[in-house]
């Protein structure tokens, strides 16, 4: 195949203003991180640049950007390393050599010297900018869910564009890379949050506490005024005050249609005066709207103490969701365990994460992790190798693959050709060599879109963000933005001794969640979302470490003070020890029977939590996938975690 058509074919399917709607190319789903689209020159176009070969002008924009003016949620320092490249087209072998770090490492086995391959993950420092100086790492798993390369255990290319480019010589420049890393589904994960939104449970509590201000104001027109009638008024207004007060914990539609119920029928009676009846026209009118953000705000797992601390304020979940279809899955849509009922039919539920509002000793805000879950990766990754989940022998990623697919299935009838050719000369060495080659393509055409099971092979649906170490850097990034923007001073886990030993030991948690001090199974090394921590503020100029956060509201005093038990298994280090951990159930303004006084500055109100200090460059966009995981290839070791 002539460049000429190879670049047609390209640019028709990444830049193309009819491109297939398929999640192969992404074009149909809006780019919901970021609002400029992708460059809409045609295929043709792009060929007759490419023969006239100009320099190539990079998208070279602000570090995270992706070739955008406008600042994307998420970005990805990928892009920026591809744009480094510089002008010109470059073969697959430059741009792998560019994209990731290799060497070749003598030892000896067996006591015979050999040698491997090792290829590790290609790391850089931004040179300018407001991540000057950082360090960042290629993450191998952004190229496979970009579909822009794939490697095999060995780290030899396997798949995506760079395979299919170096398989026919295909050069190319960084803007046809950019475009596969830009249309990478993680970059149209869409949040669907529940709870509250931000602020609307105080504008409510403001509302309510004004309008009882003017029904008793109301009310003081019929005490002893001596007309007939002024008790049913009196007693009414008593009714709706007291309706109005229980709104403050339930703004249920039954709740609100109870209050207007009563409101109304004090309002119209006959001896009301008319300027009253505008006053109470006025409080009923004021309190729905306050009420209506808080009317679509319904949680699902707060009450699940599981999975839940108790205490905290202004508790929500959220959803990140891929609208696209996935053809290559059992289903192209899957909900999810989770959130079914709330969720569209066509939707993919990638991970939820479920947090809450906590504070400091000295009054700052703190964003609380109580769990975070992928319902659809969390076998897949349990049942794969870490290599097997990114080699793309069983989990096929039909996004973009139609660019690396096409230029296979285009060039399948040319190998063929010169076979037969060869076939006719009698040059077996040719012959065999060709056969080789269709084989490959035929197998990864097979791989990609043939049946499940297909090949004896034990196909695993594709989702983006396989492991749990990659969709917790996604929702901790989410969390520490949406803390940045609204205000909210830290970003913090709840540790496994404090809520997830209530659902048993399971070794899983310990190694996620950790201590309170960082730390993870047994009590060594670090856990996964503290060093996640650790790393996003060194990132964005923070900090992070143990924290004292609160059990309840520190403006309640009075608080009813729950504990559970744990005793750690026989096969844990700490076999035996048993640990107590306390919580509060509720917290009220005022004395209850049972319940104790803790008083904001009482240091029984606060426990330890591992957080991560939130810092006003968090604002802007994160970068996507985490500072781990990259490219280190030991062919002599599998890696897996059991």
């Amino acid at each position: 195949m002539s460049l000429k058509n190879i670049l047609f074919g390209i640019g028709k399917k990444v830049f193309g203003k009819k491109a297939d709607p398929s999640p192969a190319t992404g074009q149909k789903q809006k780019l919901l991180t970021y609002e400029k689209p992708v460059r809409q020159d045609t295929g043709k176009e792009l060929a007759e640049i490419e023969l006239r070969n100009p320099p190539v002008v990079l998208k070279r924009t602000k570090p995270l950007h992706m070739g955008d003016d406008t600042a994307p949620a998420f970005g990805s320092s990928t892009y920026d390393w591809i744009m480094k490249k510089g002008a010109g087209k470059f073969s697959a072998d430059e741009w792998v050599d560019h994209l990731t770090s290799t060497r070749k490492v003598n030892l000896r086995v067996f006591g015979k010297p050999t040698s491997k391959t090792v290829r590790e993950p290609k790391k850089f420092k931004y040179d300018r900018g407001p991540f000057q100086g950082k360090e960042v790492v290629i993450n191998k798993e952004e190229l496979y869910d970009s579909n822009l390369a794939i490697f095999n255990e060995a780290g030899d290319l396997t798949g995506g564009l760079l395979y299919a480019a170096k398989k026919f010589g295909l050069k190319l420049d960084g803007n046809e890379l950019g475009a596969m890393v830009k249309l990478n589904p993680v970059n149209r994960l869409r949040p669907v949050e529940l709870g509250l939104p931000k602020g609307a449970q105080e504008t409510f509590d403001r509302t309510a506490l004004t309008a009882t201000d003017q029904l008793k104001n109301i009310r003081k027109n019929y005490v002893l005024s001596g007309y007939r009638g002024s008790d049913e008024i009196t007693d009414g207004i008593d009714d709706v005050i007291y309706q109005l007060n229980g709104l403050k914990n339930d703004t249920s539609r039954r709740s609100l249609e109870a209050f207007g119920r009563d409101l109304r029928g004090v309002r119209n009676n006959a001896r009301m005066r008319p300027e009253d009846r505008k006053v109470m026209n006025k409080v009923l009118g004021e309190v729905n709207e306050a009420a209506a953000p808080m009317q679509n705000s319904k949680t699902f797992y707060k009450g699940e103490s599981s999975y839940t601390l108790q205490g905290g304020k202004d508790y929500k979940e959220t959803i990140m969701v891929l609208d696209d279809a996935i053809v290559s899955n059992r289903s192209p849509f899957n909900k999810g365990g989770h959130f079914g009922e709330v969720l569209p039919k066509e939707t993919n539920n990638i991970y939820h994460v479920r947090y809450d509002t906590r504070f400091t000793p000295d009054g700052k805000k703190v964003f609380m992790i109580n769990e975070i879950q992928s319902d659809v990766n969390q076998s897949i990754a349990k049942a794969l190798s870490k290599v097997k989940q990114l080699d793309g022998s069983t989990r096929a990623n039909p996004f973009q693959a139609d660019l690396e697919l096409n230029l296979l299935a285009n060039n399948r009838a040319n190998l063929m050709k010169q076979m037969n050719e060869a076939m006719a000369r009698r040059q077996p060495n040719k012959v065999q060599a060709l056969s080789n080659e269709l084989r490959d393509v035929q197998n990864k055409l097979n791989k990609t879109f043939g049946q499940r099971g297909s090949g004896g092979v034990d196909r695993k649906d594709y989702f983006p963000l396989v492991e749990a170490d990659a969709y917790g850097d996604h929702a901790l990034k989410y969390l520490a933005q949406k803390a940045a923007r609204e205000g909210v001073d830290y970003v913090a886990v709840a540790p496994f001794s404090k809520l997830s030993f209530r659902q048993g030991y399971k070794k899983g948690n310990e190694r996620f969640y950790g201590y309170a001090d960082g730390k993870g199974i047994d009590k060594r090394g670090r856990a996964v979302m503290p060093e996640l921590m650790r790393k996003l503020g060194n990132f964005y100029g923070s900090k992070s470490g143990p924290t004292k956060i609160s059990y309840s509201d520190p403006k309640l005093p009075y608080k009813k003070v729950g504990k559970e038990k744990f005793k750690y298994p026989d096969s844990h280090k700490m076999k035996g020890k048993e640990v107590t951990s306390e919580f509060h159930e509720e917290a009220v303004k005022d004395p209850k029977k049972g319940y104790k006084l803790i008083l904001q500055n009482d240091p029984r109100l606060y426990f330890d939590a591992f957080a991560v200090k939130v810092s006003p460059l968090m604002r802007q966009t994160q970068k996507t996938y985490r500072h781990m995981g990259g490219l280190v290839v030991d062919i002599f070791k599998t890696r897996r975690y059991n």
